[in-house]
C-alpha cells in the first residue's frame, strides 16, 4: 500500500480548453481534508482527471460514463493485475465512486430506472438497489480481468450449478442454448462453465475501439470458442450457431436486447418479436428461438448469482423447439424476468436505455 497516494495533483493531466474553468477549480483544493472526492494515483500518474471533468459539466450519461471509466481504467489495468487483492479493492471501490456521480447528479436517468425497477421487483429502496448494483458490478469486473490478464485459474471450482442434473440430461441428446441477460458475472461464469463442457459464446463486441479491443483479449483467454455477432455476416453467425448446437455444444448467448416493439407480433425484416417484458410491450429479439426451432435444440433460461465469493448457475425451464416463435419467445423473456424479479442487483442491463424507458413507464402506470 505504500505505493499508493491519494492525492489531488496539480498537473494530472493535459486538460482540454473547454474543461479548463473545471480544472482550475479541481487544481485549487490542495488539502485532502478540503476534497469532496480523492483521487487514487501512483507515481504522480492520474487516471481520473477526465471522468471529472466531463461529470463535472454533467455531460456524460450512464452508459458514456461507463466508456470514460473503462478507457481511465485501461492505462492501470496491466499495473492493477498484478497487484494484491487489497490495492485491487480499493481501486474498484474508488471507480465505483463515479457510478454513483452519474446516479446522483441532475437529470439523471439512472435514479428513476433504479425506482422503476425497485417498484417492480419488491425491493424497498432505489438507492440501496444501486448500491448492491455497484457492487456487484465491480466484482463481477474484477473477476472478467482476472481472465483477461491471465489468472483465470483463480477462478476454478468456484461455479455451482444446483440444476446440473438437468443440463446434462440435455446435453446428453445434442446441444443447448443458453440463454442469459446481461450479468455483471456472466463472463466469468462462461470460463468455468468451459472448463466442464464444450461452449461457444455469442458476443458483441463494442463499438468503441479500445474497448473492443479488450474484450476481444478477455474471451481469448475464457477458454472457449466465441463468436462475435456483430463482426460477422449474419449467415455466418446462423451456420456456426446451429453447427454448434448439432455438435452438442452448449451455446451462450446473451439475449435481453430490446427495442421499440413492432406493430406486428413479429417483425421478420428486424428479426424481432412483440413480447411483455415488466409490464410493458417490448421488442425481443427472435434469433434465439427461431436458432433452437431449426436446430431442434432446448433453450434454457439462466442466470449468474455472486454470494461469498461464489458463483452460482441457475437453470430455467427447457423451452421445447417450437414453430410458435411468439410463444417461444414470451416464455423467454418471462422466465428471465422471474430471475430478475429475485436477483434484480445482478442485472447489468437495467440502465440500457431501452429497458430504462421501460422500467420507468411501468413504475409510472403503477402510479396512476
Amino acid at each position: 500500500m505504500k505505493d499508493l497516494q491519494l492525492y489531488l495533483p496539480e498537473r494530472a493531466w493535459p486538460a482540454p480548453q473547454k474543461f479548463q474553468p473545471i480544472a482550475s477549480r479541481f487544481h485549487s483544493l490542495r488539502k485532502p481534508k478540503s476534497c469532496s472526492l480523492l483521487i487514487l494515483a501512483k507515481d504522480h500518474f492520474t487516471f481520473t482527471y477526465p471522468i471529472l471533468c466531463s461529470i463535472a459539466e454533467f455531460k456524460l450519461g450512464f452508459s458514456r460514463t461507463k466508456d470514460r471509466i473503462f478507457a481511465t481504467y485501461e492505462t492501470i489495468s496491466g499495473w492493477l493485475s498484478r497487484r494484491s487483492k487489497p490495492v485491487r479493492n480499493l481501486v474498484y471501490r474508488a471507480l465505483g465512486g463515479f457510478f454513483w456521480l452519474a446516479y446522483l447528479r441532475p437529470a439523471s436517468t439512472v435514479r428513476p430506472t433504479m425506482a422503476g425497477l425497485a417498484k417492480h421487483v419488491g425491493a424497498p429502496s432505489a438507492t440501496a438497489l444501486f448500491r448492491s448494483y455497484v457492487r456487484r458490478f465491480m466484482t463481477g469486473a474484477e473477476l472478467a480481468e482476472r481472465v483477461r490478464h491471465g489468472f483465470g485459474s483463480e477462478l476454478d471450482g468456484m461455479l455451482t450449478i444446483p440444476d446440473k442434473s438437468k443440463l446434462d440430461m440435455h446435453l446428453e441428446t445434442g446441444g443447448v442454448f443458453l440463454a442469459l441477460p446481461h450479468l455483471h458475472a456472466s463472463v466469468a461464469m462462461i470460463r468455468c462453465l468451459s472448463q466442464t463442457y464444450p461452449v461457444l459464446a455469442i458476443v458483441r463486441l463494442t463499438r468503441d475501439k479500445d474497448r473492443a479491443r479488450a474484450q476481444h483479449d478477455l474471451y481469448k483467454q475464457v477458454g472457449c470458442d466465441f463468436l462475435d455477432a456483430r463482426g460477422e455476416p449474419p449467415t455466418t453467425v446462423a451456420r456456426q450457431i446451429l453447427k454448434a448446437l448439432k455438435a452438442g455444444k452448449i451455446v451462450v448467448g446473451i439475449v435481453d436486447r430490446i427495442q421499440k416493439p413492432p406493430a406486428a407480433l413479429i417483425d421478420k425484416t428486424k428479426d424481432v418479436v412483440r413480447v411483455t417484458g415488466f409490464g410493458s410491450p417490448v421488442g425481443f429479439d427472435g434469433w434465439p428461438t427461431r436458432f433452437a426451432a431449426k436446430a431442434q435444440a432446448p433453450i434454457l433460461p439462466g442466470f449468474v448469482t455472486q454470494t461469498d465469493g461464489r458463483l452460482t448457475l441457475l437453470i430455467g425451464n427447457a423451452i421445447a423447439p417450437s414453430a410458435d416463435i411468439v410463444a417461444s419467445t414470451q416464455d423467454l423473456m418471462s422466465q428471465l424476468e422471474g430471475f430478475i424479479t429475485l436477483h434484480p442487483d445482478e442485472w447489468a442491463f437495467s440502465v440500457d436505455k431501452h429497458w430504462s424507458r421501460a422500467l420507468q413507464n411501468t413504475a409510472a402506470e403503477a402510479t396512476t
